[in-house]
């Protein structure tokens, strides 16, 4: 993963990458890179550069303050008989999934708080996830309610966080937003390489030009975001630039602590996971085959 903060240009030298700032250069090997990330505006990047890329099958991830864009090279597979099966799904099935999604997301972001609580030898509440809608809205709303009832047990382990808000303007809440930004690059490379269509909401509703999919198949993976940021900041001071982005170092913090978590060796990464569930998905899609959601435990 690469992290490329604001007023910096990108250009290819040969097989390497080198970015520029006003007084520094760095030439950085693609041997290895999995993703680019550029935070922030007045980053200037040639087509060449996203040709490149493109070839190499790096995504690059744009995180702004109000919006995120992931720039993913297409697979070659059976995208039309899967996108046609996708799009086929009744009601009930699509409920079925999002329901498995948001169990994922919630018993991880319960195990996120268990961990925690462990460490500071505290005790946190018990929550039972039980999603007992049979439609969208009433999903919506229990996956809402759920989500405040774990946040405000997690809250509790990070100093001077009054609660999650997305796009919120504290250090906190633009942190989770940034290692979210991160979670749902990974998802969109992860589904496109399955065939799926990345726009297709399950739950989330579909927009023009609005990734539902990803929003919905990224919610098992968001306690590791989650993870990452509430461990950086309990040992470091997060804090915003003038613009209102975190600052450069505390963004190397979380991208690093991120980075360790998705490819820390279990049976297999957590990096992996995202094309093992994007795999089980087509399955369900294509066969009908019973998903069962990915549920993060920290170790």
């Amino acid at each position: 993963m690469l992290l490329i903060v604001k007023n910096a240009a990108i250009k290819r030298r040969g097989s390497d990458l080198l970015i520029s700032w006003d007084n520094s250069s760095k030439q950085v090997s693609t041997l290895d890179l999995e993703m680019v990330v550029i935070v922030g505006n007045n980053v200037e990047m040639s087509s060449e550069v996203i040709n490149f890329l493109s070839s190499l099958n790096i995504p690059v991830l744009i995180h702004g303050k109000r919006a995120d864009t992931a720039l993913v090279t297409p697979f070659v597979n059976t995208i039309a008989e899967i996108r046609r099966k996708l799009y086929a799904l009744d009601e009930d099935s699509q409920v079925l999934l999002a329901k498995r999604f948001i169990e994922g997301k919630v018993r991880g972001m319960i195990n996120v708080a268990k961990y925690f609580s462990y460490i500071d030898k505290t005790q946190v509440r018990e929550i039972e996830v039980r999603l007992s809608a049979r439609d969208r809205k009433s999903l919506i709303l229990e996956e809402a309610a759920l989500s405040r009832e774990a946040w405000e047990e997690l809250k509790k382990f990070v100093p001077s966080f009054e609660g999650r808000k997305p796009r919120g303007e504290d250090p906190i809440n633009r942190a989770i937003d940034y290692a979210y930004s991160i979670i749902y690059a990974l998802s969109t490379h992860a589904l496109i390489a399955a065939g799926l269509d990345p726009y297709y909401g399950l739950l989330h509703a579909n927009q023009p030009g609005r990734p539902s999919l990803v929003y919905d198949f990224s919610e098992m993976f968001k306690p590791v975001a989650i993870h990452a940021v509430i461990a950086v900041a309990r040992r470091s001071r997060l804090s915003l630039d003038s613009e209102g982005y975190l600052k450069k170092d505390g963004l190397e913090l979380v991208t690093k602590h991120l980075y360790g978590v998705l490819h820390k060796r279990r049976r297999t990464t957590i990096r992996g996971e995202f094309y093992r569930k994007a795999n089980d998905l087509k399955k369900f899609v294509l066969d009908a085959v019973d998903f069962q959601p990915f549920v993060y435990k920290p170790m």
